[in-house]
């Protein structure tokens, strides 16, 4: 039996096809299916990301004000933004939407959006050989109830799903949690010199300094204290008021330089810090040693010569390229490659003596290493061919867990200058649960040394959230890690992948034009021995 065209076109089946074109449209706007092959599946919505949209108890709107035609680089951030969004939108179960406007000529929308915070930036604009400025909108406002949280500008979409869902963790949160900065001993600014830790954690923390001149105990709302690199001593009273504050039950970080270099001067020397039997009580301590790899960057150094002063590329070992990390630590587990600057090793021995703390590695150095010890030297002129790389995987951060005895249990409380105690509360003799990391460097996550596609950023904001035990965003951000470290290789075998690359593709030519040139003449023959027999043939007829 045929089918008449006719047939296809009738009222029914016409009826039937917008129908199923509907009912199609339906459920794939609801329904996503992606092959995504990359190692960290970076173009999926991740688990925890679902889990968080599915979970909004109440309807959260994202109001996204985005220019349309822009030149290249952004021409493919407005629908790449408008993907991901709907995306999100299928798995929020009716309590994720989002809007798109243009704000274009409309005066109101501009408004709107400046209201919002949402300012437009300039972007370069090429027509006809001129070149021109054009104002854009690339930003969105995430809003919950009576709260906002701004996202201004998308300029990147590898890190587009972590600024989303960490907005949203924040602006759903009944509390935010508070991060505190130890100041007044010399340590660097947090806004200042380490502004890029600072500009990602207010993304989802409220951020404090804590000052304790005038104070003796840590404030009740900070859940996460850190303490990264004081360049002078912390006196007993500062010493003691975060004794407390891990008592109580709160986090600590402690990034220490335990020797003061100054490259540009090539000189170092011991640190003032003098903090070991305070450490060490809580079954720790920080080796007044620079910690020498083998695994480190070759780095630009001007030399003086006999023709004036170069730049010599130099080998530096003071740096090393960590890529030893314990991945059982979940903070951790996606990490590539760190590196420290001047970084001194950790001594693990003294938890071994406790039966309430656990201290666990998090990251050692290659298997080639060395230790410095005083007096230093950091010249890479003259420090270079001095120490053999005999030594391996020395720790260079910890993290300790269980429950902490005070450090002033059984003394005395400190006295002010008065020879007054600090304060008229009873000592807290011991913790409860709690953590505390400990790394031998404080340089790493400064804005000076952070060297873009290591991941230096990376590490400190996951142990952030590990600490504060958030660690939902740590699987969203660490799928973005892009430092892909080579490994090391013996000399042996650089050779010979040297000399294969070398011999071998010639050697390929070579084989092939003798294989071609064995069928030509194979081929060759074949046609004579033919040609022979049928003339031969010819002959005997």
């Amino acid at each position: 039996m045929k089918l008449k065209s006719s047939n296809i076109f009738s009222p029914v089946n016409v009826l039937l096809i917008i129908v199923n074109i509907i009912v199609f449209n339906i459920i794939s706007n609801n329904i996503f299916t992606r092959i995504d092959l990359t190692e960290n599946r970076v173009y999926s919505l991740s688990n925890v990301t679902k889990e968080i949209l599915q979970e909004l108890p109440e309807q959260l709107t994202i109001k996204a004000y985005f220019t349309r035609d822009l030149p290249i680089p952004y021409n493919d951030i407005r629908p790449k933004v408008k993907g991901q969004l709907a995306e999100m939108q299928a798995h929020g179960k009716g309590n994720f939407r989002f809007e798109f406007y243009d704000p274009g000529d409309e005066e109101n929308l501009k408004k709107e959006a400046e209201r919002f915070r949402i300012e437009p930036m300039q972007v370069k604009v090429v027509k006809s050989d001129k070149v021109e400025f054009k104002l854009a909108y690339m930003g969105m406002v995430l809003i919950y109830e009576d709260r906002q949280e701004v996202i201004p500008t998308v300029q990147s979409l590898g890190n587009l799903e972590y600024e989303i869902v960490s907005k949203i963790i924040r602006i759903t949160s009944a509390e935010t949690q508070s991060i505190g900065f130890l100041e007044g001993h010399g340590e660097p600014a947090l806004r200042e010199e380490m502004s890029q830790l600072d500009q990602q954690l207010r993304k989802m923390y409220d951020l404090k300094t804590v000052n304790l001149t005038d104070r003796y105990t840590v404030p009740d709302d900070i859940d996460l204290l850190c303490v990264i690199g004081p360049k002078e001593d912390i006196p007993e009273k500062d010493r003691f008021a975060i004794d407390q504050f891990l008592m109580k039950g709160g986090k600590l970080l402690l990034a220490i330089n335990k020797v003061k270099a100054e490259l540009s001067q090539m000189k170092a020397e011991r640190s003032p810090l003098r903090i070991d039997p305070w450490t060490q009580n809580y079954g720790f301590s920080f080796k007044d040693q620079l910690v020498m790899d083998k695994s480190a960057p070759t780095l630009p150094f001007q030399t003086q010569t006999r023709y004036g002063r170069q730049i010599t590329l130099v080998h530096y070992p003071l740096f090393p390229e960590l890529a030893n990390f314990n991945r059982e630590i979940t903070a951790l587990k996606a990490l590539r490659q760190v590196r420290l600057y001047f970084p001194c090793a950790i001594d693990t021995s003294f938890a071994t003596e406790m039966d309430s703390v656990d201290i666990t590695p998090m990251f050692w150095s290659s298997e080639k290493s060395s230790i410095q010890s005083e007096p230093y030297d950091i010249n890479p002129l003259t420090q270079r061919y001095k120490y053999v790389f005999d030594m391996a995987n020395i720790p260079l951060g910890a993290v300790i867990t269980g429950k902490f005895t005070s450090f002033w249990k059984d003394k005395s409380i400190p006295k002010d200058e008065d020879d007054n105690p600090i304060t008229d509360e009873d000592i807290i003799p011991e913790s409860p649960e709690t953590r505390i990391v400990a790394i031998g460097d404080a340089n790493f996550i400064h804005d000076q040394y952070i060297v873009p596609n290591l991941d230096n950023l990376t590490m400190m904001l996951n142990l952030v959230d590990w600490l504060v035990q958030d660690e939902r965003l740590i699987s969203i951000r660490s799928r973005q890690v892009s430092s892909r470290p080579i490994k090391e290789v013996t000399n042996a075998t650089r050779r010979t992948v040297k000399y294969a690359n070398l011999l071998i593709p010639p050697l390929l030519v070579i084989a092939f034009g003798l294989f071609r040139w064995r069928i030509r003449n194979s081929a060759r023959k074949m046609s004579l021995r033919d040609f022979s027999y049928r003339n031969q043939g010819g002959k005997t007829l």
